[in-house]
């Protein structure tokens, strides 16, 4: 404004002119006498002019080559071209990859990350940035360096770069959808491998973490099963991969015996055709085990031997138990037990008891199976206790050595006096029976008849003898034995007493000791009946009488004496009569005995 002559004006960035971009228009002010020129630039700048001045210069004659010139310095913000995203789309599970995301042409600087699906991934990316002062432009560069799993099977890799200058909040973005194949894990094959011939058994393989789908069959050897197998696959959308499993259902006979069963799962597209990953089990397959018991009831005596059979039919058993109204019998603790082993199956059981009534089974097992027979009923009879029986077992084993009872044995002793034999010179000999009974737990039964009769000579009995007088025992004499083992000896012959005293006149007393030989009172403790009554102790019921001498009194009295010769204190039994002449006396040897 206020140019006279008019002025000139063009406009330039830095020194470059743009006259075709400029259009100029003039007006002159009548009152002012001056003139107002006006220039409009129409023009695109592009990214190189970024930081550059944008002129307008007028030129008037008043001021030569002087102009006047006002400028304007620019700021050009680029948008960034599409970025690129390379890298593989297609990979193995677990294995390292690389991906790069270029952005080209950027002002000012623009960001990048790099993300599968919404998980950032920033982390695992370097980015480097480079500008280029002849384009004024930025290009930056994200590496990804990153190992996907089979989860991420499906999913989409992106590239975000954000220029927010020139687009805001939304970025530019590109993609990749990427395939992850996984190898599956190795197979497990599960199942028996020790087996019975012709027993259907289930054998189970599985297979993990395989994509795409893995295929799977069984073998035996080089033999595919294919009817006997069944294979189910489940997708498992969490870890994007497949879970494989087959189960064989088959029958084996001996035939088979010591082959190889396989599982083979095949993944092509990660291992190839010919490269299966196999799981095996070695077979063992034995015919199979069986057992009869040949006799199922058996009824034998008491205290007899009984074999319980059972034979085995097929297979060979490794260990064999017998079982009594199903608990388990222990061979080891009842020593009448024997056999039930695999060398001999058979139970043998001595000397019967009531108590071993009830019901047997025989089982046999192996590594393959375990086999029962049927049940065998015992049921044993009551032997018939006879005489013969009684005797035999009490005397089964015996020893007449040794006394019957610890510590002590007690004996009870009392005199039967049936005649005075001869009494001279104060001497007295009696016909007498003295009789001992005592309790020989040994000679004990059960049942049958309630006393048997042994010769004193089979058992032990007690040595007790007539002081003064030779130990003659008499092994003749018979003893009577109870079922509870109490004892009576009753041995008859003369008995003497040489001690007799005369106390007044024609009346005397004369004295039997009794006592042990060898046994003191700890060991064998003589005692008289527990009956105050005298007729106990010396029983006359059976007494003749003398024609010439009467016993007028008797009595009986147990001492403790101790001896110079031997230890110990004796138990002592002392048996007093007093007899005395008779004063008259008549015999008719006419008379006729009354029988009544």
């Amino acid at each position: 404004m206020g140019g006279n002559p008019e002025q000139k004006m063009s406009m330039r960035i830095g020194n470059t002119i743009l006259p075709n971009e400029l259009t100029t228009s003039s007006e002159y002010d009548e009152n002012s006498k001056t003139y107002k020129v006006t220039g409009t630039l129409v023009w695109s700048p592009i990214t190189s002019n970024n930081g550059q001045i944008v002129y307008c210069d007028v030129t008037h004659e008043t001021l030569g080559n002087n102009p006047q010139t006002a400028s304007l310095p620019l700021t050009v913000k680029t948008t960034p071209e599409t970025p690129i995203l390379t890298g593989p789309t297609t990979m193995l599970s677990g294995t390292s990859n690389t991906w790069t995301c270029l952005s080209l042409g950027g002002n000012p600087k623009q960001t990048m990350s790099m993300r599968i699906g919404t998980t950032i991934l920033n982390s695992q990316v370097t980015v480097s940035s480079e500008y280029n002062e002849n384009s004024k432009l930025n290009r930056v560069t994200g590496t990804l360096v990153w190992s996907p799993e089979s989860k991420h099977n499906g999913e989409t890799l992106s590239c975000d770069v954000f220029h927010p200058d020139t687009l805001g909040q939304s970025p530019q973005t590109v993609s990749l959808t990427l395939t992850v194949k996984s190898t599956p894990t190795k197979p497990t094959l599960t199942g028996p491998t020790k087996i019975t011939s012709g027993v259907p058994r289930s054998w189970t393989c599985t297979s993990h973490g395989a994509f795409p789908e893995q295929s799977m069959n069984i073998r035996i050897g080089n033999s595919v099963f294919s009817n006997e197998v069944t294979v189910n696959s489940v997708y498992d959308d969490n870890s994007k991969t497949y879970a494989l499993t087959g189960t064989l259902l088959w029958t084996p006979t001996t035939s088979s015996n010591g082959e190889v069963l396989y599982c083979d799962v095949f993944h092509p597209e990660t291992l190839g055709s010919n490269n299966p990953q196999t799981a095996s089990l070695s077979l063992t397959i034995k015919d199979p085990l069986a057992i009869i018991a040949p006799k199922t009831f058996y009824d034998p005596f008491t205290e007899d031997a009984i074999i319980l059979d059972c034979v085995i039919t097929s297979g060979v058993p490794t260990e064999i138990k017998w079982y009594r109204n199903s608990e388990r019998i222990f061979l080891s603790v009842d020593p009448r037990l024997s056999g039930g082993n695999t060398d001999n199956p058979a139970l043998t059981i001595s000397e019967i008891e009531m108590e071993d009534g009830g019901s047997y089974v025989c089982e046999a097992t192996n590594e393959f199976s375990t086999v029962d027979t049927n049940t065998i009923s015992l049921s044993p009879v009551e032997k018939p206790a006879t005489e013969h029986y009684i005797i035999t077992k009490i005397l089964d084993g015996y020893n007449k050595l040794v006394r019957p009872t610890d510590p002590a044995v007690n004996v009870t002793h009392f005199l039967i006096p049936r005649e005075v034999i001869h009494f001279e010179n104060r001497k007295l000999v009696l016909e007498s029976m003295q009789c001992m009974s005592w309790n020989d737990p040994r000679l004990s039964w059960n049942r049958g008849q309630n006393r048997v009769s042994l010769p004193s000579s089979e058992i032990w009995i007690p040595d007790v003898v007539l002081l003064g007088q030779k130990y003659e025992p008499d092994f003749e004499t018979k003893v009577i034995v109870t079922l509870s083992g109490n004892v009576v000896y009753c041995p008859q012959g003369q008995i003497t007493s040489t001690t007799c005293q005369e106390k007044s006149g024609e009346v005397y007393e004369c004295d039997f000791r009794f006592l042990s030989w060898s046994y003191d009172k700890v060991m064998l403790d003589i005692r008289l009946p527990a009956s105050k009554s005298v007729d106990s102790h010396i029983d006359m019921s059976v007494f003749i009488e003398h024609e010439t001498y009467e016993v007028v009194s008797r009595c009986a009295t147990r001492e403790e004496m101790t001896y110079p010769c031997r230890e110990g204190t004796y138990p002592e039994l002392k048996y007093s009569f007093v007899l005395s002449r008779r004063r008259t006396f008549c015999r008719d040897y006419n008379q006729s005995p009354t029988c009544n």
